[in-house]
């Protein structure tokens, strides 16, 4: 069974790995994505990858945790029409069924993502439950994603990985200490690629691409498929030693834009791990 639409993949592959780009699928009623499964899930995952955040933090805000109470978050996820949070589940591919669901999309989306930046390396999967009005802050991640919406919508709001929205310093300190989160400006909600979510819709989000999500009235359920590529390992070595660099008076260069890479400055982050250096 193909989850992902056939007749979705070309376009895909077009657009990959610079541009957002809609696709369509057909995981609305799987079962291991109903809110029932996930309560479950959240059950089995080790509790550190189980996370209940607030629903009403701004853009330039936190991705702020909820310990308002303890109540368990399967019971959050069975109340999420009015509980006033969102959870996330984290690595789902701990979770044996979860795994073989990423792999039967890696192995679907794979043919139009190899041409361009080789394989799929370090393939992860995150799922978001969200109360109605959640707004997820402005934020950027360091990985290619692909979002299914599998139920309520969303507006998804997304931005080109470069600044004003992605300042250098915010991209070098994610590698750092793993700080995601982007400092806003009213001003660029204009500047914002706005994608409308509805269940069955699927969205790909290139590279460290900074961007916001708001849900919609009803609940809804995402399911991320995110990965790696040797291009964006380079390029997170060279985001790293570029600090190092500047201390030593040497010259970072610019962030590449695939094609181009980081080739010795990869090289270097390689070799200043070894020596301890980083």
């Amino acid at each position: 069974m193909s989850f992902v639409a056939p007749s979705s993949l070309g376009p895909f592959a077009s657009a990959y790995p610079l541009s957002p780009t809609m696709l369509q699928h057909s995981l609305t009623d799987h079962p291991l994505l109903s809110f029932e499964a996930l309560a479950k899930a959240s059950i089995d995952l080790p509790p550190q990858f189980v996370e209940r955040r607030i629903g009403n933090a701004p853009n330039g805000g936190e991705f702020a945790m909820d310990r308002s109470d303890d109540t368990d978050v399967a019971t959050v996820i069975r109340s999420i029409q009015t509980s006033g949070n969102w959870i996330m589940l984290r690595f789902v591919e701990q979770l044996p069924a979860y795994r073989e669901l990423l792999a039967r999309l890696m192995e679907q989306i794979g043919p139009a993502i190899s041409p361009a930046t080789g394989p799929g390396l370090t393939v992860r999967g995150f799922i978001f439950i969200s109360a109605p009005g959640t707004l997820t802050p402005f934020h950027f991640d360091c990985e290619y994603n692909i979002l299914f919406q599998i139920a309520g919508d969303k507006q998804f709001a997304t931005y080109r990985p470069m600044a004003p929205w992605l300042p250098i310093d915010r991209h070098e300190a994610y590698y750092g200490g793993g700080d995601n989160m982007l400092p806003w400006n009213d001003a660029y909600e204009a500047d914002a690629d706005i994608h409308p979510m509805q269940p069955g819709d699927g969205l790909f989000i290139p590279y460290a691409s900074p961007h916001w999500v708001r849900a919609g009235a009803e609940p809804s359920i995402s399911l991320s498929i995110t990965w790696q590529s040797q291009w964006s390992q380079a390029l997170g070595d060279a985001m790293q030693i570029n600090p190092l660099l500047r201390r030593w008076g040497l010259p970072t260069g610019d962030v590449p834009i695939w094609p181009k890479a980081a080739k010795w400055r990869s090289i270097g982050c390689r070799v200043a791990r070894k020596a301890g250096l980083l």
